[in-house]
C-alpha cells in the first residue's frame, strides 16, 4: 500500500458516515420526510450545510438557497436527473448560479444519485489533468482513471470494509451502498492524487 492509499481511506473513513448522512437527507427531503425549513437551515445533514462543506455556497447569490433547492427538486424529477452540465447550464439560464457552475451542479446531482454521479472539483480535475471544467469530459477521464485503478480502488474497499458495514447500518434504507461507497472511494482517490502533496 502506497502513502497516497493510506491518505485516501483516511479520508475516505473521515467522511463517509458524513456523506451518507448528507444524501440520507436529501433522500428524506425529496419524499416528503423532511421539511424544506429544516432541509434548508444550518444543521448537520442539511443542504446548506453540505454547500458549504462542499465548498460551493459562493457559487450562488446569497439568500437563495430556497431557489436552488426547488429547481433542483424540479430537475431530478425530469428525464436528464443525471446530465450534469444540462444542470449547470440550466441553473445559470435560471439566474441561480453565478455563471455556469459544474462543479456545484455535479455535488448537488450527486446527492440525488450518488451511485451513478462523482462530483467534479478542482482536485479531481488535477489529478485527471482535466482543465476544462466539463463533465462530460470528467466522465471520460474518470472512465479512463477507474480501468487504471480497479486493482487499487478495489484493495481499498476491502481493506475498509469490515468498518463501512458498521457505519452503513446507520444508512439501511439507502439503496446501493456497495455502489455509493466505491465511488465515494474513487472520490477519495482523486482527491489525494489531485492534492499534489
Amino acid at each position: 500500500m502506497t502513502n497516497k492509499q493510506i491518505q485516501a481511506i483516511g479520508n475516505f473513513l473521515t467522511y463517509y458516515r458524513t456523506d451518507l448522512h448528507y444524501i440520507k437527507s436529501f433522500q428524506d427531503f425529496k419524499t416528503g420526510l423532511l421539511s424544506a425549513e429544516k432541509y434548508t437551515s444550518k444543521v448537520s445533514g442539511s443542504f446548506y450545510s453540505f454547500l458549504i462543506e462542499f465548498k460551493v455556497v459562493r457559487n450562488f447569490p446569497k439568500g437563495t438557497i430556497d431557489r436552488l433547492l426547488t429547481e433542483t427538486i424540479l430537475w431530478v424529477k425530469g428525464d436528464t436527473a443525471n446530465d450534469v452540465d444540462m444542470f449547470s447550464y440550466y441553473l445559470k439560464e435560471r439566474g441561480v448560479t453565478n455563471g455556469v457552475m459544474a462543479s456545484l451542479a455535479s455535488k448537488i446531482l450527486f446527492l440525488n444519485n450518488p451511485s451513478v454521479i462523482i462530483p467534479m472539483d478542482q482536485l479531481a480535475r488535477n489529478a485527471l489533468n482535466q482543465k476544462q471544467n466539463d463533465y462530460g469530459i470528467y466522465l471520460k477521464n474518470l472512465s479512463e482513471f477507474k480501468a487504471r485503478n480497479e486493482t487499487v480502488i478495489k484493495y481499498c474497499l476491502d481493506y475498509t470494509k469490515p468498518l463501512t458495514v458498521v457505519v452503513e447500518q446507520e444508512f439501511n434504507s439507502l439503496q446501493n451502498l456497495d455502489r455509493i461507497s466505491r465511488n465515494r472511494m474513487i472520490d477519495k482517490l482523486l482527491w489525494t492524487e489531485g492534492s499534489r502533496i
